[in-house]
């Protein structure tokens, strides 16, 4: 009678095993879901390479850079995207001896199409062109002077190095170049950016 009571516990517990294992084998494994799209944003200070020819010397060449970023990130070493920001290219003051004063600030907000590569893991190139708007304002003694306009090739480009802190949350450091064609404006920008995977 014990016999058959533990033959019969044997025989109930070999099959829930074996129907576990073929269950678990037939299981397909679960797949983690591709995040490929992306936003990144980011400050730092920037500076202009002064190519004035009148008041050169009153130029403020250290101003700052944000930069905002929307990338289509695929399982690949190429991403491409969609950049815009905010640089502040120059401030410049002035005054003469009859008292009037003078403020310039010159900015730019490009927006521009950006291919992104990766290599050596966590470290990528960026290449951005297209176009900017740029912002001259002039505040004088007798006046304000603002004045809009835009440039239409103009180009960047990054080197920088990106860590994941989560799936979807990563930081980034970069060193990135801009040029606008329209008055051959130039400077680079040091970036502090974070991003978020989706």
């Amino acid at each position: 009678m014990m016999y058959m009571y533990l033959r019969n516990i044997f025989f109930v517990s070999l099959i829930c095993l074996l129907s576990s294992g073929l269950a678990a084998q037939t299981t397909s494994p679960t797949k983690n879901k591709r995040l490929k799209w992306a936003l990144y944003a980011g400050v730092g200070p920037n500076y202009y390479f002064n190519n004035l020819k009148v008041g050169k010397d009153l130029v403020k060449p250290f101003n700052y850079s944000f930069v905002a970023r929307f990338m289509w990130e695929p399982e690949h070493f190429l991403s491409l995207g969609i950049e815009t920001g905010y640089n502040r290219l120059y401030t410049l003051k002035a005054s003469n001896s009859s008292g009037q004063n003078a403020h310039i600030v010159n900015s730019a907000v490009p927006i521009q199409i950006v291919v992104s590569m990766k290599f050596l893991n966590d470290y990528y190139f960026n290449f951005s062109m297209g176009q900017s708007i740029l912002f001259n304002k002039a505040t004088a003694t007798n006046g304000n002077f603002d004045a809009t306009s835009f440039s239409f090739a103009d180009l960047g480009a990054a080197l920088g190095y990106r860590r994941a802190i989560s799936e979807r949350f990563v930081v980034s450091a970069e060193a990135k170049f801009y040029y606008s064609t329209h008055l051959d404006d130039k400077n680079i920008a040091l970036i502090f950016m974070a991003g978020y995977r989706f």
